[in-house]
């Protein structure tokens, strides 16, 4: 019982707050804003008021570099809602910048899908201090480098890889994930920003 409940929220160093998501469609979705350093934020609105009623929304805004967007889950809006008329509310009363439009084909773009849930199948590695501390040394004293430089730059107890993976999870780093995980995949200090764009 405790696994499906785990199962059925998402949460991560950028949800405000614990987030309903029993659909895989909008957990693939949130691991890949998590991973990407344009989003800043991932917030959840759970319903809004419209014309005296209350419409559930469950409605995802994301805060990123160019602004704030309110996602409109086009292929699963709430069956109560099927002209995603609370999602647009959401949007005007949170002041977004605008509603980002998002398919399942969107989410499930490879090859960053199958990267994305690769990396956050480390979420809930507990970490060495001395193998954390070593591979954001080697980042900071070398800047961004490929996956498969870190094995001649620092000795962890852990797979390098791995580490590399639980970090990225926690924020502490940022993988360039939009060309898969390959040796050349690069990492770098989560200071650094990389541009992943959904919806139209």
């Amino acid at each position: 019982m405790k696994k499906k409940t785990a199962a059925a929220i998402f949460v991560s160093f950028k949800t405000s707050r614990a987030i309903p998501c029993a659909r895989p469609l909008r957990r693939d979705f949130m691991i890949q804003a998590t991973l990407d350093p344009s989003v800043r934020r991932i917030e959840y609105h759970p319903m809004v008021v419209l014309d005296d009623r209350a419409i559930g929304t469950e409605a995802i805004v994301v805060d990123r570099d160019d602004g704030k967007y309110v996602i409109d889950f086009v292929d699963a809006r709430p069956p109560q809602d099927p002209q995603g008329e609370g999602v647009l509310q959401v949007g005007f009363d949170r002041c977004c910048s605008g509603i980002l439009a998002v398919t399942a084909g969107d989410v499930g773009r490879e090859p960053l899908l199958s990267a994305a849930r690769e990396v956050w199948h480390y979420a809930d590695v507990s970490l060495n201090a001395g193998d954390r501390a070593q591979v954001l040394e080697a980042l900071d004293e070398e800047g961004p480098l490929p996956l498969r430089a870190l094995h001649g730059l620092v000795a962890t107890r852990r797979e390098p890889v791995h580490v590399v993976y639980a970090l990225a999870c926690e924020g502490s780093v940022a993988i360039d994930l939009r060309a898969g995980l390959d040796g050349r995949t690069i990492v770098r200090g989560a200071t650094f920003g990389l541009n992943r764009r959904y919806g139209t």
